[in-house]
This record gives structure tokens, sequence and C-alpha cells, in this order.
């Protein structure tokens, strides 16, 4: 029979539901003593009053349980309802309406890939993952009642734990991160382009590639300049090359894409189109992801110690995707105690992002191209199910794997109704098809002979979880740089700094090598970007491993570590990265364009995000070059900067088309120019700091001084010119979507690819590729079509100029009309167009209602900005260093809203002195238990820019 002890200290505990100062202990607020089955010995859990548990156990195994009863006893319908939805068993939690994608979820199979993993999985750290699942099952047979979630769902009981269901969320949250489907689209919409382009007598690879969904990023900032890959360690002992350009063209021209391609492309398309899991996929991984990462050198800091700082930018959802931790051990297998502090993963052991003694470590996606797509050739038995692959004219048997559903039937009065649904057939989710030779990747759509299937890193089994494992113990570089050889999958670009005065930048994961590449020209002109041929005669298949790496899980040939970007030390005393190109590898827009060392074409993806970086760089670098010495004040200052470098860049262009139309003979271009309402708009704009406030009482901004920190003399105006600096930044974002609308869209429209525009960051890469590049092109794109086309006016430049200045005017009547009437009321005045108005968002639960902030029924203080506006008012924007995503196209009043895109998860800065000086907040809290004061305490904090100090060193 297991004992619990229980000890209460007491300590004065103000925050919530007030909102008043949180005031912090140096003591526990609530301290369980816990003796378990499965445990060596008696630990400790010592909340704090945010519910922060510091976790003190004999072992690491014995912590690892005590972080499963922990992280169960705050978050278990969090850890239930993702681990059925990577599984494909969520319908047995909230019923019907989730069978249709659990079917996308089987066919996916990451739980396939967990229990190849748990199988490949070393004893230690299977026994660590056991330990963790006895914690969870430990509070599922001792607490009195589940979470009031269960209540709503009719259900009484719930699921044990186990190791592999810890496993299945790991490949989620790294799936969400690394899979691109966008090659789906891609490959949809290039064939589209190809006909428009043949009907417009253009090139179709220079209007898409280079026109349209450009491969450069539109700022040249990058993580290492002048990055040095070096020959392989393990391989073919080639000397050591720099990057060269190869005699590749800007883009291979792909031959046709057939209409049975399109076909099968569509039809998956269309069957996932709505899942949560899968559909974010579908979009541009710059588009979707977004976190940053910086360090600075302890020459260039004020206390002469290094600063770390991160802020992963993850779905905005309660509960929050991160809760707070502290374990510590004296485990006797090791020399050294584990002692790691941060933010861990419910569903996973560990800390996941944070610090040990002497060192801390941060993470943002590295977007490495991972996911390559297929068009099979199939044999079929007699019910239309395949039974081979047909590649390089030999039959290559598949592998079946047959589903059963189970659906929770909600009833009146009725618990625990799971119900079998017999009505999925083999070809449509009752038989998963797996191919072999594809990582056992799925074949995920079927048309006859032809099916589409997927070869992805995370298919097979991969260690991440050792990695973590392996960081929570490390204490200097070499120990950080040993437990990164496991991590195989989910790329990561890991920021390092410790106590001993380090900082160092890798990218992380396998990145395989395609054996068409690797002989130096995408097979067929067909780049690993679009569906690619899985017959074999275009070589597009991944080579087998060769040479294998130090801890290499994948079976095909991967790119050793000396290749990966990374750096150790950097001469210029820091290093950031946004999930940018890290080594200018698209600078000439060509993916393809470099070699490795020693033969074949180093690529390393087609798409990045770039704007943060730049804003960072510029910050960082100007307090270096000015003299400064660093402090972690300031580095928060520029985590949390506001001010959109796309702005910064692109803005101009406006301002000297108004400079332009003044003095114009062009009568529709004058008349714009002294046009009265974009004469106010242009004196809001011609003064903004590019600062984007909320301007409103209610709303919700960060300390104003963030927005001039670091900056060098004349960069921008001075600071009082950030007086309506809320008015300007809504007058900026509808210009940008007009602009958008005006240049990109009605130019694509007229060559009939209305249905086919690029995505948001796509277009406004497009259009600012087109200003730049218009004292060259005039106004035209690579491929010759004008995009700037306007009757009637007299040139090019006066033509550019117009359709600025109209896009103004646009915004203008847009902001007046009925579209923005709850927001605006209809007022053709823009001193009323304050941004809070229209950036808004939602905390939003799974269930809805009242588990929502602001939620109908939300036993929480927080409400809707109006009963016509939903949501908190929040400032930033999109990209900005501190974001706040929304759409570029807008059409009304909700548009800018960020309700479940992406926001830093969490905010961390860290100083490393001893102890380590180090702060963070999440946005939400630690307990997902509605009621709980720990629901969403650290909300005001991170809506406001401000910090907590997160315990380091002994508890």
């Amino acid at each position: 029979m297991s004992t619990s002890r229980v000890r209460r200290a007491a300590c004065a505990y103000s925050v919530l539901l007030a909102f008043s100062t949180l005031g912090f202990c140096s003591t526990a607020a609530l301290a369980d003593t816990i003796s378990a089955p499965g445990m060596s010995a008696p630990g400790t859990l010592a909340y704090d009053t945010l519910g922060m548990p510091t976790i003190t156990a004999a072992t690491d195994n014995d912590v690892a349980f005590l972080q499963g009863y922990a992280q169960a006893k705050a978050r278990f319908f969090e850890m239930d309802f993702n681990r059925r939805a990577v599984s494909g068993t969520l319908a047995e939690l909230v019923g019907q309406p989730a069978l249709a994608n659990d079917i996308q979820s089987r066919t996916l199979g990451l739980r396939r890939a967990a229990l190849a993993t748990w199988q490949a999985m070393d004893d230690d750290t299977r026994g660590w993952l056991q330990a963790y699942a006895n914690g969870v099952n430990y509070w599922l047979k001792t607490t009195p009642s589940l979470p009031p979630e269960y209540h709503a769902l009719s259900l009484s009981q719930a699921e044990p734990w186990l190791p592999i269901d810890t496993i299945s969320i790991g490949k989620g949250l790294a799936y969400q991160l690394s899979f691109d489907s966008s090659k789906v689209s891609n490959t949809i919409n290039f064939a589209a382009y190809q006909k428009a382009a043949a009907a417009a007598h253009v090139d179709p690879v220079a209007l898409y590639f280079g026109d349209t969904h450009r491969f450069a990023p539109p700022d040249s900032t990058v993580t290492i300049p002048g990055f040095v890959p070096s020959a392989a360690t393990a391989g073919s002992g080639a000397p050591v090359a720099s990057l060269q350009a190869t005699a590749q063209p800007a883009a291979t021209q792909p031959q046709l894409i057939s209409a049975q391609t399109v076909k099968l492309a569509q039809g998956w398309l269309d069957k996932v189109a709505g899942h949560p899991l899968i559909a974010p996929t579908l979009r541009s991984r710059a588009d979707r992801e977004g976190s940053n990462e910086f360090a600075v050198a302890a020459s260039v800091t004020a206390s002469g110690k290094p600063i770390l700082a991160n802020d992963p930018h993850l779905t905005l959802a309660l509960p929050p995707i991160f809760m707070e931790m502290h374990i510590n051990s004296n485990d006797p297998a090791y020399t050294q105690p584990l002692n790691a502090s941060g933010v861990s993963v419910p569903g996973a052991p560990g800390i996941i992002q944070g610090c040990t003694t002497n060192v801390c470590w941060g993470t943002t996606v590295n977007p490495m191209d991972v996911t390559d797509f297929f068009q099979e050739t199939l044999q079929l038995n007699a019910v239309g199910l395949p039974t081979a692959i047909v590649h390089n004219g030999q039959a290559e048997p598949v592998i079946w794997q047959f589903q059963s559903y189970y659906v929770n039937k909600m009833q009146a009065g009725v618990t625990d109704n799971l119900v079998r649904d017999d009505s999925i057939g083999p070809t449509n989710g009752g038989v998963t098809i797996i191919v072999p030779r594809r990582n056992n990747g799925p074949i995920v759509q079927l048309d006859g002979s032809s099916g589409l299937s997927i070869a992805y890193t995370g298919f097979g089994p991969t260690m991440e979880l050792k990695a973590f494992k392996k960081i929570n113990r490390a204490n200097n570089l070499a120990d950080f740089q040993n437990a990164l050889t496991y991590f195989d999958f989910g790329s990561q670009n890991f920021a390092y700094a410790d106590t001993a005065g380090n900082i160092a930048y890798f990218t992380s994961a396998e990145n395989p090598i395609r054996q068409d590449l690797q002989e130096g020209a995408p097979g067929g002109g067909i780049p690993p970007w679009l569906i690619r041929d899985g017959s074999g005669k275009l070589h597009h298949d991944w080579l087998p491993v060769q040479h294998p790496q130090p801890n290499q899980a994948t079976p095909f040939e991967i790119m050793p570590a000396s290749e990966m970007p990374h750096a150790i030390n950097p001469a210029s005393g820091f290093f950031a990265n946004g999930n940018n190109d890290p080594i200018g590898i698209l600078a000439n827009n060509n993916p393809l364009g470099m070699q490795r060392p020693g033969g074949g074409i180093y690529y390393l993806n087609y798409n990045y995000s770039v704007y943060r970086v730049t804003r960072i760089s510029k910050l960082l670098s100007a307090m270096i070059a000015q003299g400064r010495k660093i402090t972690p004040d300031q580095i928060k200052a520029v985590q949390l900067n506001r001010q959109p470098a796309d702005a910064e860049l692109v803005l101009p262009y406006l301002l000297t088309a108004y400079t332009n139309a003044q003095g114009s003979a062009w009568s529709q271009l004058s008349s714009l120019a002294n046009d009265s309402g974009v004469i106010q708009a242009m004196t809001y704009l011609q003064r903004w700091n590019l600062a984007t406030p909320t301007g409103l009482a209610q709303g919700y901004d960060s300390p104003s001084f963030i927005d001039a920190i670091g900056l060098p003399p004349g960069v921008f105006l001075p600071a009082t010119y950030g007086q309506n600096a809320d008015v300007a930044a809504t007058l900026y974002y509808l210009w940008r979507s007009n602009a958008i609308k005006n240049i990109e869209d009605k130019t694509l429209t007229g060559l009939g690819l209305g249905s086919y525009l690029p995505a948001d960051d796509d277009a406004w890469t497009s259009v600012k590729f087109l200003l730049d590049a218009f004292p060259v092109l005039g106004g035209k794109g690579a491929s010759g079509v004008n995009f700037f086309a306007v009757s009637g006016a007299p040139d090019a430049a006066s033509a550019r100029d117009y359709v600025l200045l109209k896009s103004l005017k646009d915004a203008l009547t847009q902001a007046s009309s009925n579209a923005f009437a709850a927001a605006f009321n209809n007022s053709t005045n823009p001193a009323e167009y304050h941004w809070g108005l229209l950036h808004r968002f939602v905390l939003e639960h799974p269930l809805g209602g009242p588990f929502n902030v602001p939620g109908a029924g939300s036993p929480y203080p927080f409400t809707d900005l109006s009963a016509n506006l939903p949501g908190l008012a929040r400032d930033s924007g999109w990209e900005t260093v501190s974001p706040g995503g929304h759409a570029l196209r807008v059409s009304g009043v909700n548009d800018f809203m960020f309700s479940g895109a992406t926001a830093p998860g969490r905010r961390f800065v860290g100083e490393m002195s001893l102890p380590i000086n180090a702060f963070e907040v999440i946005p939400g809290g630690n307990s997902a238990v509605l009621g709980s004061p720990n629901y969403v305490d650290q909300l005001p904090l991170w809506l406001t820019g401000q910090y907590h100090p997160l315990p380091i060193g002994n508890p």
C-alpha cells in the first residue's frame, strides 16, 4: 500500500484573479513527499506560487516518475488529447467528429514510428520512459476524479499511460516542426503556372520560382556569414572546401507535371485540408513556424558573462505547450548530480529547453528538408489493394497494417460508451499501406495503379528523447555536442551558452542525401520541393547509408555534422537565428546552386523566414558597434522588440512614391497625392518609429523603451515621432494588404491564376523583390510579366507610384467600410484606427467555452475587447521579433487576430554567471485544471513583456 505525506508551508501569494504584482517566495508554497511502488526511495515535489514543481529524488528514474505524476496532476487531459491526436484514436475521446482525422493520422503513422523507436531503444532510455509512465499511472490510480473535460465528454475513466505514448507525443511535436506537405500544394500550383505561362508565352520557372514563389529571402541576413563546411569525418575524406557555385542554372526546368500527378496531389490535399495536425504542414514552413534564439559573448556584456535568449513560437492555445519544472537527483550511476530547470513537454520526462548548473540551451526550428513525396506505380490485388510498388522494373512488396476504429458515442445519462466503427473500408483507411523503400512511409492516396507515398526521416526509430536525457546532464560543451549526435529528427537550431564563457550554435538532425542531387542535378529537372518520381528512373531515391555517422538512426546516407552549419564562439561576438537561412544558401535564388565538399549538390532546404533575424542582428550589431556593454535587460528589450523589419525595408518605397506624386504631371497620380485622406495617412507614416503598440487603455503592451534600445543614431526617427504609432501600424498593415492585392493578386488573376495565388509570405516577398529590382526590371518580373500595369501611365515609375498610393487609398476605404465598422465605426478619421482594435487573440482550448480565455463562463477576469471584437488586444505584429502572427491579406475586422497562430510559447533570458541568472515566462500557466490559480497566472506577465526568475541550482 503506497503512502503520501504532505507538508504545507505558508507563503504570501497574491496574483491572479486580482492581477496584482506577483510576489515570489524563496520557499515553496506546497511540498509533497511521495513514496510509491516503483520508486527506489521517497521523493519530493515542492511547488512555488506559480505552480512550478521542483522535483528532488534519489535517481533519474525516480525523477521521471515524479515528473509523470506532476504533469498528470496538472495537465492530464492535454496529455491524453495529444497522444490520441497523434495516434489516431481521438474519436475515442471526443467522438465522431474526430474519426475522419483519425483515419489520416493512422495512415500517416507516427504511432507506428513510435513503436519502432521503442523497440530500438536501449534499456536505460526505456527504463526512464517506463518510470515516467508509472508516475502518470500512479496519479491516475490515486486521483479521486479526472479533470472536468472528461465529465463534459461523458467519460469516467482514462487509458493507462504507456511509454509509447510519450514517444508518440515527441514524434508529434517533431512532426509539426519538420514535416513539409507544401510540396503537394507546390506541385498543384506549379502545374497551373505551367499552363498559364504557356498561354502567356513566358517561362513558367521564371514566373513561379523567379517572381511569385521566390527562394531568395527578402533580406540577406544570415546566422553564420562565411560558413565553410568541412568534409565528412567518416566518409570520403575529401579536403575541406567552401561552398561553390555549380553550373546549375538559377532554377531547373521540370518536365510538364501530368494530370495524374495533380489528381493524386489534389485528392490527398482534399482529405487533410482540415486536419489539425497535418493541415498546418501544407503551408510553407516559413509561414507556419517561428522561433528566435541569440547569444552574446562574454566580451560584449557588462558582467563579462555570456547571455543567451530563446523564445520558441508555437501554437498559442490553452493549456500552453510547455510546463515549467526543476528536476534534481543524486543518482549514484553518475558522477555529477542531475540539476536541470526550464520547460518540459507534458507527456514526456526531462527538460526540453532550459539550464543545468553550468549550461543553458534553447532551440529554433531548422527548416531542413527531410520529407519527400513520391508518385508510385503499383501492383494491385483483386480488391484494389496494392501488393507492391514497381521500382526499376521490379516489384517491391508493401506491408499491410489493419486498423480498427472506436468512437465515444456520447448520450445523456450514459458514460464510457465506446463503440467500434466498422464503416471504414480497406482502401479508405481500414488498411494502411507501408512502403519499406520510403523509410517505411505510407501510401496516402490511391488512384488505380498510381499512388502517392511519403518518405520522412521521422518514420523510423529516432532517439531525440535520449538526446534530451543527455542534454539534461550536460555540464560543458563536449557533453552537449555528444548529446546532439542522438538528435535524429525534428530538425532544430540549438543555441548554447555556458558558465565557462562559451557560446555556440548547432544545426541538428539527420539530413538525407538524394541520389540525383549527389550525382549533380535533379533527375528530370524535378527538384525535391515538388512530388518526385518513385519509379527509380530519375534517381530520386534517398541513398542507402554508406558512411554511417556517430549514433546515426536513419538507414540512409546523411550529411555529416561537419557540413551542417555551426559556430562556436563567433568572432562577431554574437549569433542570432530566427528560422532563417543560416549561411546564405538561397542568396542567388537557387537552393541547388552550391556544392558539397567532395562533390554533389549541397542542399538544406528551399524556404526560410528572415525578418525577425534581420531586426535582432541589427539591434545586437548596433549595441556592439557603439561599445555598449550588454545587460540582461537589454537582451530582454531585443527579445520584446515590436518593430517590423519589413516595414523598415519596404515603407520607404511608399514614402518616395508620395514625394514623387506631389510633383507629377500625370493627373491620376497627383490627385492621389492631393487626396485629403492620403495626406493625413502619410503624416502618420512619415513620423512612425515602427512601433506597433495597441493604442488602447485596455490593451496589453510591452514597455515602451523596447522600441529604441540599441539603435544607432539616424537609423530611425526620434522616439518622439512614435506618438500615434498604433495608428501608423494599422495604416501600414492595411496598406500592405492592399499592395499585395493590387500588385500580386491582380496580375496573376489576369493570367488565369486567381485560384493559385501565392501564400501571404511568398506574395509579400515577391512584392519586395519587384520594388527592389525596379531600377533594373522596370516593374516586370524575371518572367517579363508587368506587375505594375496601369492604363494611361506615362512611364513605368509613375505606374509603380500610382499602384503604391492607390493601395493606401484603398486601405483607407477599407478601414471606413462596414467590414471594419466593429472597430472603427465607419470613421474616416485615421486617429481612431488603433492597432489594438484589430490585433487580438483568444487562448483557445480544444473544448472551447469556459476553458478558453477569454471564454463564456470562464472563471478568470479576462474579457473580450467588446461584443463584436473578441479577444485580448496585444502589441506586435507579423514577423516582429516579439511576434503576433496574422494574415497579410485581410478583408474584415477579425482577420488580424492571431488565435491559434504562432507566438512565444516561452521567453527566456539567461546570464551565465555562477549561479546562472535566468528569467522566463509562458503564455498561461503551469496548470490546465480549470479553476486553478495557476491556469493563467503568467498571462499578465507574458502580455506585458515581463518575466519571472527561473530557479537554477540547488533546490
